[in-house]
């Protein structure tokens, strides 16, 4: 059983990553009108790779559904948003948790694994909501937030886990 100070720790470093979730979310590159490009798979891919599913999970489902309120997309998006975003955390940092011969490759697989989700979900929803077209548009977009998100968490990761305040696994 976990004690009451590392149950505190998960749940500050899950509020501190969903605050940095939402700025990463807020932070709008080339909008459109079904969807717009962002940088928070950085944060909850490099999160969830530091901390575990539970912190990515979070992390990634109430920072995003938050941005999502702030941003006016609170219906129907913010509880869509808050699962998928959650899911994608969560799967991250639980798959990288596992004994991995190679860390960088669990570490990448484990950020590929969320790909399907994020990108599938939401040209699902994208397209049930905004018509197909606007789905394919979705996609696109996803595809390359993902990309850009794994791109840029790794060697963010690598980084900080020379650091002496991530503690490492």
């Amino acid at each position: 059983m976990r004690s009451t100070d590392e149950r505190l720790r998960t749940l500050t470093l899950a509020a501190m990553l969903a605050a940095l979730t939402f700025l990463a979310t807020l932070i709008r590159i080339a909008p459109n009108a079904s969807s717009y490009f962002n940088l928070s798979e950085v944060v909850i891919f490099s999160g969830a790779l530091l901390f575990g599913g539970a912190v990515g999970g979070l992390a990634g489902g109430v920072g995003a559904a938050l941005a999502d309120i702030l941003n006016g997309f609170a219906v129907p998006w913010a509880p869509i948003t808050f699962l998928i975003k959650g899911m994608e955390g969560w799967v991250v940092g639980t798959l990288a948790r596992l004994p991995w011969k190679n860390r960088l490759l669990g570490d990448v697989l484990s950020t590929l694994a969320a790909f399907p989700i994020m990108i599938g979900c939401y040209t699902l929803v994208a397209g049930l909501i905004y018509g197909w077209p606007a789905a394919l548009v979705e996609l696109v977009t996803d595809l390359f937030q993902c990309a850009t998100g794994i791109l840029l968490a790794i060697p963010l990761v690598y980084a900080l886990r020379r650091t002496q305040f991530i503690k490492r696994r």
